[in-house]
């Protein structure tokens, strides 16, 4: 906790969310005239809330206690004032005039070029520095009250414009693919062998720490064997190489725990000239017992582990079963990072398990009692299905509206069982209880106003950079490099990015591209169903929203190929047309904002998706659909890992049937080698003759925009 005096005052302490950034108001921000005066402002800030009267002078912006992430940048706000302040020549708030608080609204759109949110929030950041200052600040410290608040804030602020929804790109696929695949090979893998590593480092290293005593005579007894040994049969000693300052250096933490020694007495009986010469010529990396037993292109995946870079796989793998949960859950960071140990019980039978995992809320709760999942099915159909768990943090409002910094239980998330094992992998890291990503655990070099609390966002992003450097490292030095990670051209893959990325391959690449691609048949409808009694912007938004760019997308395209005389055949070919002509004349291709999404996708004769693998688009109808094995359900879109020849929703174009006539001669290719057995160059060639009648089909039967009666 912070004195008032204090240079800087750390914000840490008022929030719950154990991933929350330490952020800290550093008093060097403010000159001399106005350091004291915003200080004494920014401890009633801290320390009082805000009265109703002035709240409801402003409506849902305006809050009465702030999130401690709303402090710190609501004082940094009124840093950039008194900086223009000082600029101006005025000395107090005081002598601040209604019309200098016009000028500085002009000066922040204007001249700095804020967005009218920014501005926005600065002026709201003005108006409760008036406020606290007629509660708590002397009469010659007091700001005016901003002509806004009687007036309101329009004049004061930018002009609107239209605002896109989603702007994170999402990860493409050729660096999304390559990273999902080497954190699963860590998460499932390799996991095993860095576990097992990592145990006997904790053992040695809990040796070693009761072996920190004081030194007495004849407790180098043990030391004094094992190096005895060594030198009658010429071998190595093990050094810690790690410190290039110090060469040669002892591994005194792994020597004391082999040899029984405190690590104090090896480093002085170390330093003698006999056993220094000799380990200068005589040295080697202090490795551990522990065996290689993965195995990764038919050969161990990691030479013999170092006592000393053990840790570094620890982190790597921490970091791999982040990206495993986010991704495949579409959780938020702070959401992730929340997560404790038994946050997903096992289900109660093996059955259950194969089918699906749940994601609950929190894990002081009595999954006994009934919940909002129970009521609202994000439960799902499966009452023995494991539950995972977590809270949060968005929009997690207390009784009084203000920000809940402890978060708020939320229906489930759902969990292929990928996800559930990386939580395994965590839980065995962790010592048993608390946060998966636990500081103590996964960093505890870090400073102790984080005891108790998670990784920061910060720190997780710098590991994913760590983790893919050394995945395109490990793939150059063992011959895959085709199997690097590629950069992303939109920039740091991030933390926050997963989210976009997963409703970007489930509603762009089902059945696709990605690993774990069967899951995505299913992730759509499980997705829906966990948050199917939320109306707050969660995945589900996401998902929707790209389906519907990817919906405009595509039809655009169509519309463009039917005016240069490409043609379309199957029995849904005319309103494949219709939706094409229909979506270019209220769309024109673009998907912007989320009330376009959902308008797009509330009409059901704009409802396309193509489906690559199968060369077709799916005109949805859900009447006339055959991947569903019923028909009189309610699916908002098509199951498009069972399409069928058969089914009335289907249309082809001359683009699709060019794909299938090059896909057709690749099988024939294939069937023709004679290293490709007969049963199965036999199933080539049928499927191949199969692409070839479609073809022919389509040729026979396609029509075009003017015969399609547009």
């Amino acid at each position: 906790m912070p004195r008032y005096g204090d240079e800087s005052w750390s914000l840490l302490a008022l929030t719950k969310n154990p991933s929350a950034a330490d952020d800290i108001i550093h008093w060097s921000w403010f000159s001399d005239t106005y350091r004291e005066t915003v200080r004494h402002a920014a401890w009633a800030l801290v320390n009082y809330p805000l009265p109703d009267v002035h709240i409801a002078k402003h409506g849902a912006p305006m809050r009465a206690k702030l999130s401690q992430g709303r402090i710190l940048k609501s004082v940094n706000q009124w840093s950039v004032f008194t900086k223009w302040l000082d600029a101006q020549g005025v000395t107090t708030l005081a002598a601040v005039t209604a019309e200098d608080l016009t000028e500085f609204s002009y000066y922040l759109g204007k001249t700095k070029g804020c967005s009218r949110n920014t501005v926005c929030s600065y002026l709201l950041a003005l108006s409760r520095l008036h406020y606290y200052g007629d509660s708590h600040l002397p009469l010659a410290a007091r700001l005016i009250e901003p002509p806004w608040i009687r007036e309101g804030q329009d004049d004061y602020l930018p002009a609107a414009s239209s605002r896109g929804e989603n702007v994170a790109e999402p990860i493409t696929p050729a660096t999304m693919g390559p990273l999902l695949v080497w954190a699963l090979r860590f998460a499932e893998l390799f996991a095993p062998d860095i576990l097992a590593a990592h145990a006997e480092r904790r053992q040695l290293h809990s040796v070693a720490d009761a072996l920190d005593v004081p030194i007495t005579p004849g407790c180098d007894a043990g030391l004094q064997t094992f190096l005895t040994d060594l030198e009658t049969r010429g071998a190595p000693i093990p050094v810690a190489d790690w410190n290039p300052r110090v060469p040669f250096a002892p591994a005194a933490l792994f020597l004391s725990a082999k040899t029984g020694t405190p690590a104090k007495k090896i480093h002085q009986v170390m330093r003698k000239p006999h056993w220094r010469a000799y380990i200068k010529d005589h040295h080697e990396p202090a490795m551990l017992d522990t065996p290689v037993t993965a195995t990764l292109g038919g050969g161990p995946w990691h030479e013999p582990f170092e006592f000393y870079r053990s840790s570094t796989l620890v982190k790597h793998l921490a970091t791999a079963c982040f990206i495993v949960i986010s991704y495949l859950t579409g959780m938020r960071t702070g959401e992730v990072l929340a997560l404790e140990t038994g946050c997903c019980p096992d289900p109660g039978t093996e059955e259950a398990a194969a089918r699906r995992h749940l994601i609950f809320g929190p894990a002081d709760d009595d999954p006994g009692q009934d919940t909002e999942a129970d009521e609202d099915g994000g439960g799902g159909e499966d009452e023995d299905a494991a539950m995972m768990h977590g809270r949060q943090f968005k929009r997690a409002r207390d009784e009084d509206g203000n920000h809940d910094s402890a978060g708020a239980v939320r229906t489930p998330w759902i969990a292929v069982p990928q996800v559930v094992n990386a939580v395994r992998v965590l839980e065995t890291l962790g010592p048993g209880a608390g946060l998966l990503f636990a500081a103590e655990v996964h960093d505890p070099r870090l400073p102790e106003r984080r005891s108790s609390r998670s990784l920061a966002y910060a720190t997780m992003a710098n590991r994913m950079n760590s983790f893919i450097e050394w995945v395109n490292d490990y793939a150059e030095t063992y011959g895959r490099s085709p199997e690097t990670i590629p950069p992303d051209p939109h920039g740091a893959v991030g933390t926050g990015r997963f989210r976009r990325t997963l409703a970007w391959h489930i509603a762009r690449r089902p059945g696709g591209l990605v690993a774990l691609a069967v899951q995505y048949g299913h992730m759509r409808t499980l997705i829906s169903e966990g948050y199917a009694a939320r109306s707050r912007g969660g995945i589900r938004d996401l998902l929707d929203f790209e389906t519907a760019r990817t919906v405009a997308e595509n039809l655009s395209d169509i519309n463009e190929a039917l005016h240069e005389g490409e043609g379309v055949s199957g029995p849904a070919a005319r309103r494949l047309i219709n939706a094409a002509v229909t979506e270019h004349q209220r769309f024109g291709g673009m998907i912007a904002t989320t009330r376009q999404a959902r308008n797009l996708l509330a009409d059901p004769t704009l409802n396309v998706f193509e489906n690559e693998e199968a060369f077709l688009l799916c005109n949805y109808d859900r009447a006339k659909a055959l991947c569903h094995s019923s028909r009189s359900g309610s699916d908002e879109a098509p199951s498009l890992d069972r399409c069928r020849s058969t089914c009335a929703n289907i249309a082809r174009t001359d683009h699709h049937v060019d794909r299938m006539t090059a896909a057709a001669k690749n099988l024939r290719d294939q069937a023709a080698s004679p290293l490709v057995p007969e049963p199965l160059s036999e199933r080539l060639r049928n499927k191949a003759e199969h692409l070839e009648e479609l073809a022919a089909q389509h040729q026979s039967r396609r029509i075009t925009l003017d015969e399609g009666g547009r």
